[in-house]
């Protein structure tokens, strides 16, 4: 008999209504994280918003990729405030696997080298330091009004401790990021021109040493994580948020790694 077991990671894709954008990215990065991998893993889309015009669209798209779970979410009740992407987020965990990974609808994920192992790596991270719970990855930070620094000794070579996350790639070890975010707040976000306090923000003051546990930067790892969106105008916290954008600079970040390969 063949033993089932839980698989180690969720792959949790969130997404709105941006079908053609998702269309590109969804089988583009299960590609890029999964491909060869030596760890187990449950692909989950949640569509957050599952009453948008183009629901049965996304799910078309979804169902051309191989994926194991399609979650629809009601934003009727029990929604987070501030900017949409929160909620998607704040309903994100579960307790089934070890470890959580979480990608927008809308980044590029590369390998730079074929034969690394994200998920392994990830996996191999949180086995070498049990007391981290948060690993965090953007190459396009320059552009954050909010800067990317390093606020503590390096967590191993090439490994940051940082200030900060951006909501659009994470990766938890579940039950100690559990400890430290212990039950989420609904209702105390915001986002507006030049006050905002959204998710990423919440989960950037709760784990950035030295209060919290550290927040892992592997900036030395073989792979690049692209925000696909451009901001509004050079030095806002506020991105266009546009199809047409963002898949202009999707293609271009995948001609750029086809060029350099």
């Amino acid at each position: 008999m063949v033993e089932r077991r839980w698989p180690e990671f969720t792959i949790n894709f969130i997404c709105h209504d941006e079908v053609e954008i998702l269309a590109r990215t969804l089988p583009h990065n299960l590609e890029n994280l999964c491909r060869g991998t030596k760890r187990s893993y449950d692909v989950v889309v949640t569509i957050d918003g599952w009453d948008n015009p183009r629901f049965n669209e996304m799910l078309e798209v979804v169902k051309k990729s191989p994926v194991d779970e399609i979650r629809l979410r009601n934003r009727a009740r029990n929604c987070a405030s501030g900017d949409a992407a929160n909620n998607g987020h704040i309903h994100a965990f579960n307790d089934k696997t070890r470890y959580l990974l979480t990608i927008e609808a809308d980044i590029a994920f590369f390998r730079t080298d074929p034969a690394f192992d994200p998920l392994d790596a990830f996996a191999r991270f949180f086995e070498r330091h049990p007391d981290r719970a948060l690993i965090h990855r953007m190459d396009d930070h320059y552009c954050w009004v909010w800067k990317l620094e390093q606020v503590a000794e390096d967590i191993e070579p090439g490994v940051h401790s940082v200030n900060r996350v951006a909501s659009h790639f994470l990766v938890y070890d579940v039950q100690s990021a559990r400890r430290v975010l212990a039950r989420p707040d609904l209702s105390g976000m915001r986002d507006i021109e030049g006050d905002w306090l959204n998710y990423e923000d919440r989960l950037s003051h709760l784990f950035a040493e030295p209060d919290g546990p550290g927040i892992a930067f592997p900036e030395s790892w073989p792979m690049q994580v692209l925000h696909c969106d451009r901001k509004i105008r050079p030095g806002s916290a506020h991105y266009c948020k546009t199809p047409d954008v963002k898949l202009a600079v999707f293609e271009q970040a995948l001609l750029a790694q086809t060029e350099q390969a």
